[in-house]
């Protein structure tokens, strides 16, 4: 249990936007049996039963998170409505109790990331957030990188004189080329998906695009709350330099490329 300085991001804890929509949404917890995915420091918990919700099954796979959050909860003298719960959440663990709400953040930068799609496969009980969306946008024109490779440096000589000189070389190719965690401005949606994790979720989700000249990024939405307005940083964007006419990205690990 030693260190409880195991990662927790405190850009999570303080994110008001965040909190705000957790707080709205897990109203509905009220008089229901719930289960939280991912305890974490237990703040989407203790949210849950302040609104009123009977009885809270806690689920925290790393050990670590998961002492600190059954700790914080025990301190604050929540633990008498928790069953606390140090493994991976599965759909049949619950079918002989009377579960009425599951609620979850396992969310990141790329709503895949994280195994929506696996850890609710077959779920039947009502999850939130549930609507995952995702705008497809392109930035047309010349759209510079940011932050610019001209003037950094990594730190090592030898490195600026070589591998910076080639990303230089491959950000001014034709060819397409991903870069990773740069957001831009708005951009034209170009295509659209919406995916409601309480029913089947395909392997893979296709969406017809028209791409050329440009920066191809994505937003990302559950439940109408745009992701990047709170904590998460933005997912990959592709610069492209011919037509592309096909979105595809896949719901096992989020990866997305353009045909």
């Amino acid at each position: 249990m030693a260190p409880w300085n195991m990662g927790r991001q405190i850009q999570m804890i303080f994110d008001q936007p965040r909190n705000q929509f957790y707080w709205e949404l897990l109203k509905q917890s009220k008089n229901k049996v719930c289960i939280d995915v991912g305890l974490g420091t237990g703040i989407l918990t203790l949210m849950a039963l302040h609104h009123g919700a009977k009885h809270v099954y806690a689920y925290e796979k790393n050990p670590s998170t998961f002492e600190l959050g059954k700790y914080i909860i025990e301190e604050m003298g929540f633990s008498d409505r928790v069953t606390f719960v140090n493994e991976n959440y599965n759909p049949k663990d619950h079918q002989h109790l009377d579960i009425e709400l599951i609620f979850h953040e396992i969310i990141g930068r790329n709503i895949w990331s994280e195994g929506i799609a696996d850890t609710f496969r077959g779920e039947t009980t009502k999850i939130v957030p549930s609507y995952v969306t995702c705008n497809i946008r392109l930035a047309k024109g010349s759209v510079g990188l940011k932050p610019s490779l001209e003037n950094n440096s990594t730190g090592c000589e030898w490195l600026d004189e070589t591998y910076l000189e080639v990303l230089k070389d491959l950000w001014k190719e034709k060819d397409t080329i991903a870069y990773d965690g740069v957001s831009y401005p708005k951009g034209l949606c170009i295509g659209k998906y919406s995916v409601n994790i309480n029913n089947s979720i395909p392997r893979t989700i296709e969406v017809a695009i028209e791409a050329e000249n440009g920066i191809v990024f994505v937003d990302y939405y559950i439940d109408d709350f745009m992701l990047t307005e709170g904590h998460w940083n933005v997912d990959k964007s592709i610069k492209v330099n011919k037509k592309y006419t096909k979105f595809i990205q896949n719901t096992t690990d989020g990866n997305w490329w353009l045909e």
